[in-house]
């Protein structure tokens, strides 16, 4: 069996990602002066929010494309599916995190891009097991 390199570089790509949002995070919250919860800032409510969506998605994200790398998928198709939902993450935090936030359009599709990743990896994986 073949170490998972796409899931390990898909993985590490997130770990990189979170830890940035994090920060942002971090720095709102010097920025307010707010220490624990929101302290009623909409900016930082909305900051924890895009922190909070990547780690609430990402790991059975990885955990279904590390099962569908090992079943021997071919590797384009794993690249493929782990580059749609990082940059669906990518995206959906970008425009979730603007400071003029009324209407956010990428976000729906950064959103809809990353279940749109789930969906499928899920569904190619129970197609191999069935």
């Amino acid at each position: 069996m073949d170490f998972p390199i796409i899931t390990a570089t898909t993985a590490s790509i997130l770990a990189f990602l979170q830890i940035f949002l994090g920060f942002l995070v971090g720095l709102k919250r010097l920025k307010t002066k707010t220490g624990i919860g929101d302290g009623g800032n909409e900016a930082l409510a909305r900051q924890i929010r895009v922190h909070g969506n990547l780690i609430e998605n990402a790991p059975i994200f990885l955990i279904l494309l590390v099962l569908l790398e090992l079943t021997g998928t071919g590797k384009i198709k794993v690249i493929i599916l782990g580059t749609v939902f990082v940059l669906g993450r990518i995206t959906h935090a970008y425009d979730l995190s603007k400071s003029t936030y009324v209407l956010a359009p990428l976000r729906g599709v950064g959103a809809g891009c990353s279940s749109l990743a789930i969906v499928v990896t899920a569904g190619m994986i129970l197609s191999h097991v069935l």
